[in-house]
């Protein structure tokens, strides 16, 4: 099956919204004392959709067939297109977070990776710290440090699946061509869900392992195999699931919700355990559900509506990188129109006016203006610096591609390597 899946775009999107209130309505005392503030919190359970999806999304657009019936990928192609696609977006908002750390009063602390639950430790990094982990954040190897994260913290992801992609050309093409995929993906469960079990009958706390355990790409990686294996498994029954999903969508999405929502509440109010768990493995089958009924949605949608759910799809990635940036200019503006002090009057008296802005409470009343400008500001940030520069650096880097390119893939709105029924996902 490679038709169109809006419905993915969508929830590439929701998951992307979800992560952005997850990271920064932390922020905001007033909201922790809401009721709702709880489903807010398993920020981990979006993150290992969104690694799933990834396996299922390049499954669809990236695997070919040969005329023996043999799966392959086309790897320099696969490299080129997805390095194209995901290091532009993280050196500018890498050199964005650097700048901003430049005015900030501790740019150099970081939080230990800890459970999150846990009470928070910071660490002040050294000179030698700051220079080895912005080498790793130029190279996209910030995931293999388990012991915390620096400069823009969610990027860790993008490096995790920079890992991914590495090894995506040779694995996809095997898995796929398995007959058990049903039992395969059950042992991807498996592996995904060990580690924390491990973890959890030895009691093992400590800041390395529960690091490892988060962000460690190759503890990570059974989920994206998992998505690999979750598309074959959808391609070969296209028509039962989107069918069954069809007449009992309504069912199907209350459940879910359902059981995210409990899930949520016991990862914000249960023991220590639940929290391992539910972070590594235990919700991957109510996750590749999700998918499964997200990928059966809105396939017979007009041209306008998959127009824009592939416009909000493709700038998931850039609200990923986006949000912690513009979070935080957003926060230091709001407290200085806080200050008593009129703006220029700091010109002549900086630290006074950094101390006043500094005891100035982050006021939530303000925060729906915040999730509007990271919208608007990751689809511009996509489609007028992204794209071009994506389309720029595919023509240098395969130059035969450049007098084929069409006026959408010159716009870098396709990429090279999808053929016409699968440009809704780049």
């Amino acid at each position: 099956m490679k038709g169109m899946l809006p419905g993915l775009d969508v929830l590439r999107f929701l998951l992307a919204c979800y992560l952005v209130i997850y990271h920064t309505l932390v922020y905001y005392p007033a909201a922790q004392a809401m009721f709702w503030a709880d489903i807010f919190k398993l920020g981990c359970g979006a993150t290992s959709i969104f690694f799933i999806l990834s396996g299922f999304i390049l499954s669809h657009v990236s695997v070919e067939m040969t005329p023996g019936e043999r799966k392959k990928v086309s790897a320099s192609r696969f490299f080129i297109s997805r390095f194209t696609n995901l290091y532009p977006i993280h050196i500018i908002t890498l050199m964005l977070t650097v700048a901003l750390m430049t005015v900030s009063s501790r740019p150099f602390d970081v939080e230990l990776s800890n459970l999150d639950s846990a009470a928070e430790k910071i660490h002040t990094m050294s000179v030698a710290e700051v220079a080895v982990n912005a080498i790793l954040q130029i190279l996209l190897l910030q995931a293999w440090n388990p012991f915390y994260l620096s400069f823009n913290v969610p990027t860790w992801s993008l490096s995790t699946l920079f890992f991914f992609y590495l090894l995506f050309p040779a694995a996809a093409p095997r898995l796929l061509s398995m007959r058990r995929k049903w039992s395969m993906l059950t042992a991807m469960w498996v592996a995904s869900l060990l580690p924390a079990v491990i973890v959890v009958a030895n009691g093992w706390y400590d800041v390395w392992t529960i690091g490892m355990l988060h962000i460690n790409p190759l503890i990570r990686l059974p989920e994206f195999l998992a998505g690999i294996l979750a598309y074959g498994i959808f391609a070969g029954h296209a028509q039962q699931i989107t069918g069954f999903v069809g007449r009992h969508r309504r069912i199907l999405i209350g459940t879910l919700l359902a059981f995210f929502i409990g899930a949520a509440y016991q990862f914000a109010h249960g023991p220590p355990f639940w929290e391992v768990l539910l972070h590594n493995g235990a919700m991957l089958p109510a996750q590749v559900a999700v998918i499964f009924v997200s990928a059966s949605l809105l396939q017979r949608a007009s041209p306008r509506v998959v127009r824009w759910t592939r416009r909000f799809g493709n700038a998931s990635l850039s609200i990923f990188a986006l949000q912690i940036p513009l979070f935080i200019a957003f926060l230091k503006v709001q407290k200085l129109l806080g200050i008593p002090y009129p703006l220029l009057s700091c010109v002549h008296r900086l630290h006074v006016c950094a101390a006043a802005a500094s005891r100035v409470p982050a006021h939530l009343s303000v925060y729906p203006v915040y999730l509007a400008m990271i919208l608007v500001a990751s689809i511009v940030f996509q489609e007028r610096l992204v794209a071009p520069l994506r389309s720029t650096l595919r023509r240098v880097l395969t130059p035969g591609l450049a007098q084929k390119a069409t006026p959408e893939r010159a716009n870098g709105l396709l990429r090279s390597d999808v053929s016409p029924k699968q440009r809704q996902v780049s």
